[in-house]
């Protein structure tokens, strides 16, 4: 005689594989079928308040640390770069780099200053 079938057993089983479809899953699937969302344009500015933001919540945060925006000679805005030790640098390319493909920039972000 086969094994019994548990009552939650019936519906929601892969036929082929005799496993129950996860929620977290069927999650995954439905994001990754959506279409990637385009880029939210920001001026420098805007950007550079996100950045902050980011960084003033991230637990690797140090006093001193920021990220602002570089006026070029003639008084315009050049591009978003930061300030603070040199130790912060790994903790600023990581939140930089979070924010790729999520907003669009006029100017590339400077990590070496």
């Amino acid at each position: 005689m086969g094994k019994r079938a548990a009552p939650g057993d019936g519906p929601g089983r892969n036929p082929t594989t005799g496993r129950r479809a996860s929620a977290a899953g069927d999650h995954w699937k439905r994001l990754l079928r959506r279409p990637p969302r385009a880029p939210e344009r920001l001026d420098a500015t805007a950007f550079v308040a996100e950045l902050n933001r980011r960084l003033f919540a991230d637990p690797s945060w140090r006093e001193g640390t920021r990220f602002v925006v570089a006026a070029d000679p003639d008084g315009g805005v050049a591009e978003s770069t930061w300030e603070g030790p040199e130790s912060m640098k790994p903790v600023i390319a990581r939140i930089v780099k979070g924010t790729l493909g999520e907003f669009a920039i006029e100017r590339p972000f400077l990590f070496d200053r």
